[in-house]
């Protein structure tokens, strides 16, 4: 599988860094990549263009891609931002594209999953979430949410607030908690993704 990975949040310059997902996304890729011995898949990490060194994450069955432009996205209209990244993971040519971060491109046509660590708790305040966290979405949450396969959540209250304020199907949900990244079990966490990564690359 070609299995894509949005690491454009590990970068301390970009505009919404929060240390403890850009922990957490530096750690999950740095455990996926090294579980995969025999080299199975290949993984494409897609970094910020200001992320200068990604030695760390180099492997031989690791492609390293800076999204275009992405310090300029404040000063483009938000339909061609989008069109823009959408085109770019697209000409990557994935299996699956999974965003640590709460990324869904709406414009690509690819299979989605993402990772909310924050779930809006009511439809005002979904709307601040899509134009501040989803790359300035101007579409609403839910529309935003079924262009996700499958949404992972850090808890069951978080899920039931994806299925009943914001309509999310209850299959497409995934429960995996990390209260503590200091106590994850990354063993179990690598092989759940994998499972997960193989569903959704062979969903119709």
């Amino acid at each position: 599988m070609r299995i894509g990975i949005d690491a454009h949040i590990i970068v301390r310059n970009h505009k919404r860094y929060d240390k403890r997902i850009a922990l957490y996304t530096e750690q999950l890729i740095t455990h996926l990549i090294d579980s995969d011995t025999k080299k199975e898949h290949t993984w494409v990490l897609f970094f910020d263009s200001r992320m200068k060194t990604t030695k760390k994450f180099e492997r031989e069955n690791v492609e390293i891609k800076h999204f275009p432009f992405i310090q300029y996205r404040q000063y483009l209209p938000v339909v061609y931002s989008h069109m823009l990244i959408s085109s770019f993971l697209t000409a990557a040519r994935l299996d699956v594209f999974h965003s640590p971060e709460g990324l869904i491109p709406f414009m690509y046509p690819g299979k989605i999953i993402t990772t909310f660590h924050y779930v809006p708790r009511g439809k005002g305040e979904a709307g601040i979430f899509a134009r501040t966290f989803m790359l300035g979405a101007r579409v609403a949450f839910v529309q935003l949410c079924r262009r996700a396969s499958r949404i992972i959540v850090n808890s069951n209250a978080d899920k039931k607030i994806l299925v009943e304020t914001h309509k999310y199907s209850e299959k497409n949900i995934v429960v995996m908690e990390e209260d503590d990244l200091n106590q994850v079990d990354w063993g179990r966490r690598i092989k759940e993704l994998k499972t997960l990564y193989a569903q959704v690359a062979k969903k119709k």
